[in-house]
């Protein structure tokens, strides 16, 4: 039932746990209808409750960002299909099209060779600040601290701030931080993307021209319905 999965950031970032320690298995009908429950008032929870039933060998709530994004990704094409559509506006002609994407061949970031946490950046006045990725428990903090604070630019680069300050503490130091300082916090985290690289070439049906399109995941890859469905299925009904 489980196999074993080659996750993007290889594992680097969680001490104790080897590559071959995780594994993971196809949705089944019970992860069928726990998906169905979803909703975006509970969804970072509950994708962590989902990946519990599927993952061995990590914690849900400790698996990086892109990771979790990985195995999504890995449950859409080994669960279901890796071709899903996707209505876009072509770049060259600017038409309204359906084009589809083939997810099990896009390219996968994954964290260099050296990397490891914690990891230094020395800002403009010479201080250095130590960071980690962001994890799955984040989102989970993330999601809960909106429900009583709209803006949670800060809060989210203060829970990636390795230190002993309470984190309001590191919310106030980051409002007072220079501008290029948290620019370089923040591009700490777009440097060490490590996931499926969401871009996909198409062809254009009406003008037939290629371009490249953005193909950002969708609730509806992990629990197809409607034409989807019956494109993927409906021969062997």
């Amino acid at each position: 039932m489980y196999k074993k999965i080659d996750l993007p950031s290889r594992c680097l970032v969680y001490p104790g746990v080897a590559p071959e320690d995780i594994k993971i298995r196809t949705f089944k009908g019970k992860d069928e209808k726990f998906i169905a429950s979803l909703n975006y008032e509970n969804l970072e929870r509950k994708f962590a409750d989902l990946l519990r039933n599927v993952l061995q060998g990590i914690a849900p709530e400790e698996l990086t960002v892109g990771d979790r994004f990985y195995v999504l990704v890995w449950e859409t094409i080994n669960s279901y299909t890796p071709e899903v559509d996707i209505e876009i506006i072509c770049k060259n002609c600017f038409q309204r099209i359906v084009t589809s994407i083939d997810l099990s061949q896009l390219e996968v970031a994954e964290l260099p060779d050296n990397f490891q946490e914690p990891y230094s950046i020395t800002l403009s006045d010479g201080s250095v600040v130590s960071l980690r990725l962001f994890r799955v428990k984040d989102e989970i903090q993330i999601a809960d601290y909106e429900k009583r604070n709209p803006n949670s630019w800060l809060y989210r680069y203060a829970l990636s701030l390795i230190d002993d300050r309470p984190i309001q503490e590191k919310i106030d130091y980051l409002e007072n931080l220079e501008a290029k300082d948290l620019a370089k916090i923040r591009a700490f985290h777009d440097k060490f993307y490590h996931g499926p690289i969401m871009e996909s070439k198409y062809v254009c049906p009406k003008c037939q021209a290629e371009e490249v399109v953005d193909c950002p995941f969708r609730l509806e890859w992990i629990l197809p319905f409607g034409k989807t469905l019956v494109r993927t299925f409906g021969n062997g009904v």
